[in-house]
Order: structure tokens, then C-alpha cells, then sequence
């Protein structure tokens, strides 16, 4: 690569310092970086297929639902085509750098930063942050505008502003490759992702309020649901993107620390080898969003199992389950097919 340099910069025999286009890298010769690598190159290999699997019946699923195109599963279909190109882009490619790494081939390992690690998995990462932060402001003005939501809130106006976070998290990103600072990077980087955790944070303590409160009046003074909601579909739903907000937090928060301990403190063995295990688990997150989709979602669950080709139906719980092979009579009445019993079915969010 023509733009590449490639300086070994320090004194020490095992460590070399690597610029590819304005992206610093280190090189540790150490028994302990190469044991690393060999197990996030197994993790990414298999998480990698999983996410691009799950995703893609995800994204399949709605699109060939029309009950299921709602605002609400746009921004989760947003979410879930970040998840994809995080598995069909950015694991391949990463393990890859690794693996350029442990031959020391210094050209390739440039091109394979360049392209995952130095620029689009920072675009996905702040996309799936501000997506999160507005599935949660979605959630909030659903239940604050009632039936001037259908007209506010649309489709269109969803992909509009995504596509804007899109631009937004690619302008920082291309900033860097044309010499902004990578500390005052990483600094807007932190400060965007608080903003996020804040404005989700606040939205769901008003819905979680504002439930409550619909929920007593409905219960102590007879009073109906607002027209065109229903609170428990409501309800569920929003705690179904609480979670994804947990399972995002809980793998982002690691690797945001760990990138600000090593922005402080400089680059070591020990950083390196938890800076690389707490992004592997960044990783992972997209391979674990489409089984919570599918597991909260009972609509989302029925349009897979379809999209299979399996069959479906409801137990005594109510909760949509495959078809297995029943051992004996009596255990068949428990299972009813589920195209009898479509008045259990949750309504869609679509009257939410």
C-alpha cells in the first residue's frame, strides 16, 4: 500500500511501531499476544457466522412480514443490519489482522486496520449506540403522543434520521484518517456514547413512570387504555429493548474503560492483551441481539420459524414453540396449531 509507512521506532527488539495512515499500532513479540490472538481467532471465526445467520433471519423475517414494518422494527432491523456488517465485515477482516499480525506482514495488517479496526467498526459501534438511544426515544413518544404517533413517527422519518447517524459517525472516522487527533477522537467518541446512555436512561424511566401510572388508573378508576394501545404489548415491548440496551452496555462498557485506561497510560502487554478481549466481546454482542429478538418478540418468532419453513405452535403458556414429535396422545392436547388460535396471538405493535 503506497500511503503505508511502516518505522520500527523503539529500542526494544520485540516491539515495533507500526503508522498506517495516521493509525499507530504496536507489535508485541510475546508468548501471551500469540495465545490471544489463537483464541479470538477461533471466538471471532464461529460468533462471526452466527451473527451473519441471525441477522440476516432477523432483517429476512421482517422485510417479508408487513405486519412487522412498524418504526419499531425499523430501528431494530437498523440495529440488526449493524450487527450484520459487524459479522460479515468486521470479524472476518479483524481476524485476518491478527492473523497478518502473528506472520508479520506489515502491508496486509496495514490494509486490514485501515478497513475494520481503524475505521468501519468504529462506524458501526457509534451507529448501534445512537440507533439504541432512539429505539428508546421511539419507545417513549409512542406512549406520550398515542394516536399522533402513526402520523409523526414514520418509516421514512426513521431511515432518514439512521441514515444521518450513518454520515455523522463516518465524518469522526474519516476526520481521524485526515489527521485529527486520535485523543480528542476518542474523547468525542466517549462524550456521544454518555449522551446515548444518558438519553436512554431518561426515556425509560419516563415510560417505566408513565406505565405505572396508566397502569393505576386503568386498575383504581376503571379508566380504559388510551385509544389504540395496548399496555401489556406496550409494555413488553419496551422492556424487550431495555434488554438489547443491557446486553449493549454490558459489552461495550469493558472495552470503552479499557480504551481510556490505555489512552492515559500508554500501551503494555497486559493493556493490549484486555484491550483485544473486551473488543472480541464488542463482537460477540452482535451474535446475541437476533436470540433476544427472537426470544422477547413472539411476532418476530413466528416470522422466522416461517421463514424456516418450520412448524410452529402455542402451548398451555400461550408461547409460540417448534413442533415436536409427541410421544403420546394425551401429550397432544397440550399443543394446538397455531392458525387455530390466532385470537391468543399479541397484538402487533402496529396498534401501539
Amino acid at each position: 500500500m503506497e500511503n503505508t509507512t511502516i518505522n520500527d521506532l523503539s529500542a526494544e527488539p520485540f516491539i515495533t511501531k507500526l503508522n498506517c495512515l495516521h493509525l499507530e499500532e504496536e507489535w508485541i513479540a510475546a508468548k501471551e499476544i500469540f495465545l490471544t490472538y489463537l483464541i479470538l481467532i477461533v471466538v471471532n471465526s464461529l460468533t462471526a457466522l452466527t451473527a451473519v445467520i441471525g441477522n440476516m433471519l432477523i432483517l429476512l423475517a421482517v422485510s417479508r412480514t408487513p405486519t412487522l414494518r412498524t418504526p419499531s422494527n425499523t430501528l431494530l432491523c437498523c440495529l440488526a443490519f449493524s450487527d450484520l456488517l459487524v459479522g460479515l465485515v468486521v470479524q472476518p477482516t479483524y481476524t485476518l489482522q491478527m492473523v497478518f499480525e502473528i506472520q508479520r506482514d506489515a502491508r496486509s495488517f496495514c490494509i486490514a486496520k485501515i478497513m475494520t479496526t481503524g475505521s468501519l467498526s468504529w462506524i458501526c459501534a457509534g451507529v448501534s449506540f445512537l440507533v439504541i438511544s432512539a429505539i428508546s426515544v421511539e419507545r417513549l413518544l409512542a406512549i406520550k403522543l398515542h394516536l399522533r404517533y402513526k402520523a409523526l413517527i414514520t418509516i421514512r422519518r426513521v431511515l432518514t434520521v439512521v441514515v444521518g447517524f450513518w454520515i455523522l459517525c463516518s465524518v469522526l472516522i474519516i476526520a481521524r484518517f485526515l489527521g485529527a487527533p486520535y485523543r480528542t477522537l476518542v474523547l468525542i467518541i466517549v462524550g456521544m456514547d454518555l449522551s446515548c446512555i444518558t438519553i436512554t436512561v431518561v426515556a425509560y424511566l419516563k415510560i417505566y413512570l408513565q406505565i405505572r401510572q396508566l397502569q393505576i388508573k386503568t386498575r383504581d378508576q376503571m379508566h380504559l387504555a388510551p385509544p389504540g394501545m395496548n399496555i401489556n404489548s406496550f409494555k413488553r415491548s419496551a422492556v424487550t429493548m431495555l434488554y438489547i440496551m443491557v446486553l449493549f452496555l454490558a459489552c461495550y462498557i469493558p472495552f470503552l474503560s479499557t480504551l481510556v485506561v490505555r489512552m492515559h497510560q500508554g500501551r503494555s502487554l497486559r493493556l493490549n492483551i484486555i484491550y483485544n478481549f473486551t473488543a472480541a466481546i464488542v463482537y460477540i454482542n452482535s451474535s446475541l441481539n437476533p436470540f433476544i429478538y427472537c426470544f422477547r418478540s413472539k411476532d418476530i418468532r413466528i416470522a422466522v420459524f416461517k421463514l424456516l419453513g418450520r412448524k410452529y405452535t402455542i402451548d398451555l403458556n400461550g408461547d409460540v414453540v417448534p413442533v415436536k414429535k409427541l410421544k403420546n396422545a394425551a401429550s397432544a392436547t397440550l399443543l394446538q396449531p397455531l392458525e387455530t388460535l390466532q385470537g391468543l396471538a399479541e397484538v402487533p405493535e402496529t396498534q401501539v
